[in-house]
């Protein structure tokens, strides 16, 4: 455990000061007719100084001086959920509305009814998801942005065979075909 000696003043001396796993401990109060929500994870802090290739890659991407950035952290949760697994968070790489990494909240219902809620930066996505059986899932969303704005969308989704199911379905099938004896004609 690293005390905290004096009160950081700069965001180097705060990251420094946060480093290490904190139990996050939080409950959402939704202001709409959304469910409340609360769970506890690890929050991981990690700082790093200007020599980490991340801080080239961000200074480039916003156009600053990486002589002018003092370092950074990164920030990452871990599920404490572990004895309800039907909980938990998703970490997406590409969000399903705005292109950028997301963190979303995911639970199951007892019936098996997977509802996942993303809060982007302007606007928030509910998708849930379902089987109706082990080849066909519905899926419904609804978006909701700042602006008012509203999205829904209703999905049916297939498997779709592999190239080696067809070709066993297939020799089946020719095994099948050819092994019907002809029709006589009378």
């Amino acid at each position: 455990m690293n005390p905290v000696t004096q009160v950081p003043m700069t965001m180097a001396s705060f990251f420094e000061a946060s480093r290490g796993t904190w139990l996050n401990r939080r409950v959402v109060h939704h202001l709409d007719c959304q469910d409340d929500e609360a769970a506890d994870s690890n929050l991981i802090i990690e700082p790093f100084d200007t020599d980490d290739p991340v801080v080239e890659k961000v200074c480039k991407a916003l156009n600053v001086k990486i002589s002018d950035t003092s370092g950074g952290a990164r920030f990452w949760w871990e599920s404490k959920l572990m004895e309800d697994t039907r909980q938990g968070f998703l970490l997406r790489d590409v969000g399903y509305v705005e292109k950028k990494s997301v963190v979303s909240t995911y639970s199951f219902a007892d019936d098996g009814l997977l509802t996942i809620k993303t809060r982007y930066d302007t606007n928030t996505g509910i998708e849930r998801c379902w089987f109706v059986n082990d080849q066909i899932r519905m899926r419904v969303s609804s978006v909701q942005f700042l602006n008012g704005v509203a999205m829904t969308t209703y999905c049916t989704e297939f498997r779709c065979p592999s190239d080696a199911e067809i070709a066993a379905l297939s020799s089946v099938t020719r095994e099948k075909a050819d092994n019907i004896p002809p029709i006589q004609e009378s």
